[in-house]
């Protein structure tokens, strides 16, 4: 494993994501490691699956390098998540960044409502999402589609644990899809949606030896490189590859499986806080 260096970290990042301006047709991103990133479309800034705390396990950390700011530093008017597991929906990261922006809103799935409440997060700040109930809101508009980590499963009332996310800012549709396997369900709601511009697909994939350790698997790279043709998107950005131990692969792998696939597919490898524009 090549431990990943940050291309632009701290302020100095902050800076450069509270300063890209973008038109309508265009999303600025970072990434954040794992499944995290930063999308700014105009004025709007969201930030989907942070993880910006340390992963312990047995008293070791499970990251293979550190977040690049804190979360009290975030200036962001959403924090986006897909699911309850801590690399995704991570408390520690959530309760930092209300703490540091009180105008920040926070859009998860309503499986996990009471569990922001317990931590501090006023009811007022919590935006809850259902599988196929779209929500508009200022600058962005998303779309929840059920996700399978490892099975379509539901609470006691019903709510999704796990959601992937077609989301629209500006002129500009972004699929990100968190974790999860690829089921019947989900391959038809996906071949449903309206066309993606840009696709985040998790590539990490699952094994044996991961599962025994309670690391539940996702898609692999045959699968996200497949849904990437069957889908027809404009550009692929693979996710899940790179921060924690035990969990990673190389994307590079999955770029030429994709090419082979389709040798005129787009497809961008993100550099750790590198700032990618796309443009419609």
């Amino acid at each position: 494993m090549i431990v990943r260096k940050w291309c632009k970290q701290g302020e100095a990042l902050l800076k450069e994501i509270r300063e890209t301006k973008t038109d309508k047709d265009e999303v600025a991103l970072w990434h954040l490691g794992q499944c995290g990133f930063v999308y700014k479309n105009q004025d709007t800034v969201v930030y989907i699956d942070p993880l910006l705390n340390d992963l312990i396990e047995d008293g070791e950390t499970r990251r293979w390098y550190r977040w690049p700011f804190e979360p009290e530093q975030v200036e962001a008017d959403f924090i986006v998540c897909t699911h309850g597991h801590a690399d995704h929906l991570a408390v520690p990261t959530l309760v930092g960044i209300a703490k540091g922006n009180e105008h920040t809103k926070f859009v998860i799935p309503a499986a996990y409502r009471e569990l922001l409440l317990e931590n501090g997060i006023a009811e007022d700040r919590i935006v809850c999402l259902k599988a196929r109930e779209k929500m508009e809101l200022p600058g962005l508009s998303v779309y929840p589609v059920s996700a399978a980590h490892p099975v379509h499963e539901q609470d006691e009332n019903g709510f999704d644990l796990a959601l992937c996310y077609q989301m629209v800012m500006g002129d500009v549709s972004l699929l990100h899809m968190g974790d999860t396997y690829l089921t019947d369900q989900l391959f038809e709601d996906l071949k449903g949606l309206p066309k993606t511009d840009l696709f985040f697909p998790p590539i990490n994939g699952g094994d044996f030896f991961r599962t025994a350790r309670n690391c539940i698997g996702n898609l692999d790279m045959i699968e996200s490189a497949t849904l990437a043709c069957v889908l027809k998107v404009d550009m692929t950005i693979p996710t899940h590859y790179d921060m924690v131990m035990d969990n990673t692969v190389d994307p590079l792998r999955f770029v030429q499986i994709l090419w082979e696939m389709d040798p005129a597919a787009k497809c961008h490898i993100t550099g750790l806080g590198e700032r990618f524009i796309y443009r419609k």
